[in-house]
């Protein structure tokens, strides 16, 4: 017997069947990560406060869904940190800092199937990596070997 593992990509509708994805153990990559209807068949996104109560990615959460965070353009994974700071903050406390935290790291390595865990340590000044304050100064890297300062 073999199994097969989902995870689908963009699926800024997949709110509406959270429930069913999350018993079928499928995982779920937004992207982007706060949608915006600009086309007709995009109108049942869940835009989070202070338009609907919850996020999208809440919703997921609640349901045992596994979600990362994805980008569409490569120019946008530098911003992928604010994504996570907005994502938890528009979640209304049902995300904690590790949750947010792993929306653009450990979940999208499982999602993405990753064999070996991503262990890189990275140091802010000023702030913490989810917040506009925070400015990335180091990067200390197991699977490159090396540490780099910015």
């Amino acid at each position: 017997r073999s199994s097969i593992k989902f995870t689908f990509t963009g699926a800024s509708e997949a709110h509406l069947l959270a429930k069913e994805i999350g018993e079928a153990g499928i995982g779920v990559i937004l992207a982007p990560s706060r949608p915006f209807p600009g086309t007709w068949e995009s109108r049942r996104i869940l835009p989070g406060p202070p338009l609907t109560e919850h996020n999208a990615v809440a919703v997921l959460h609640a349901n045992h869904v596994t979600v990362g965070l994805g980008i569409e353009e490569q120019w946008d994974a530098r911003n992928l940190r604010f994504a996570m700071g907005w994502t938890a903050l528009e979640a209304n406390g049902q995300l904690t800092k590790a949750d947010a935290l792993a929306l653009g790291s450990a979940n999208l390595e499982a999602l993405l199937g990753f064999e070996t865990e991503n262990s890189d340590l990275v140091a802010t000044k000023g702030g913490d990596i989810l917040d506009f304050e925070g400015k990335v100064i180091a990067v200390i890297s197991t699977s490159q070997g090396k540490v780099e300062f910015f």
